[in-house]
């Protein structure tokens, strides 16, 4: 026959560790809060600065100003009738496409990448604003399976760097989820006058092309709306390139070997990592929203050196 004295002493054990797993997300409400706002008004700024650009209302033609030959460091459609500067990928796409090495965007990636890892993904990039506003849609949800992450890196091999090479054609911008939002819709519905002689920039509409394309982006917004950041963790492969760098980036995550299993970092995270188990892999987006936990804290190997050098004083 069961102790019931045990039995009670086990039901007491669980209850207080419910509470104090209430508590102890609680206590960083208030901080995870500010962050939370912060980092989307980050984003909001961001996309709003990166598609400032009005004179293609005046010229009604992809712009080709001088900061086009400027990259960002997250995706930002070329084509788009505001886009201020140009997108990484994009360029790395025309560069493959024409037989030449990029010296200058593989350098700037890779800085960027050594020093904050995808930082950029989690605060500045505005298709991660939107996978991040449409999630919180009251829907059922359903998570993606882990190795489906491996898929971006074939992405960014195959459509991003071989068949551009092979072919001479941007196939990944052409099919980009991202591109069809921020410059094939505001193209086809706008669809001007081309100024130089006065037909119109798509005469025979947008083409049948252009719906297949749309029905991957609407396929993308839904998927959205039920699971997170599905587009950052399987298929982009900017977050592929910046993701090799997380592990030894200047700016990395550590967890605490008191961490008592709360899981506040997991809920918390856009792309659904647990933090004390994979918090420095090629996923992590750097948002920091895992930092409402008490036990992980962001570290920098600029501090450790500091730190290092104090102690040999």
């Amino acid at each position: 026959m069961d102790d019931p004295t045990g039995c009670l002493e086990c039901w007491w054990r669980r209850w207080c560790w419910r509470r104090l797993s209430a508590s102890h997300w609680r206590t960083g409400g208030t901080r995870s809060m500010i962050l939370s706002k912060l980092r989307q008004w980050v984003q909001l700024i961001s996309t709003i600065l990166s598609n400032s650009y009005i004179g293609s209302f005046y010229t009604k033609m992809v712009s080709t100003h001088s900061l086009k030959g400027v990259c960002v460091p997250f995706l930002n459609c070329y084509s788009c009738p505001t886009a201020v500067f140009a997108c990484p990928i994009g360029t790395l796409q025309h560069f493959m496409s024409i037989h030449m090495i990029p010296y200058y965007l593989v350098s700037f990636m890779s800085l960027i990448g050594i020093s904050i890892g995808r930082m950029a993904c989690g605060w500045v990039c505005p298709f991660g604003f939107i996978q991040d506003q449409l999630y919180k849609a009251k829907t059922k949800k359903y998570t993606i399976p882990n190795n489906f992450r491996y898929i971006k890196y074939l992405v960014l091999i195959f459509l991003v760097i071989v068949i551009p090479w092979l072919t001479g054609e941007l196939w990944f911008s052409k099919l980009c989820p991202a591109g069809t939002l921020f410059a094939g819709i505001p193209w086809a519905l706008w669809n001007p006058e081309n100024p130089s002689n006065g037909r119109l920039l798509l005469p025979n509409g947008p083409g049948v092309f252009f719906y297949f394309t749309l029905l991957i982006l609407f396929g993308f917004l839904a998927w959205f709306v039920v699971s997170k950041r599905p587009f950052c963790r399987v298929f982009c492969p900017l977050g592929a390139f910046f993701g090799l760098f997380n592990r030894f980036s200047l700016i990395r995550l550590e967890v605490s070997h008191q961490c008592d299993g709360c899981n506040t970092c997991q809920q918390s995270c856009p792309v659904d990592l647990n933090v004390f188990i994979d918090g420095d892999s090629g996923e992590c987006i750097r948002c920091l929203e895992c930092t409402r936990c008490d036990h992980v804290r962001v570290i920098s190997e600029i501090s450790q050196i500091n730190e290092m050098v104090r102690n040999l004083k």
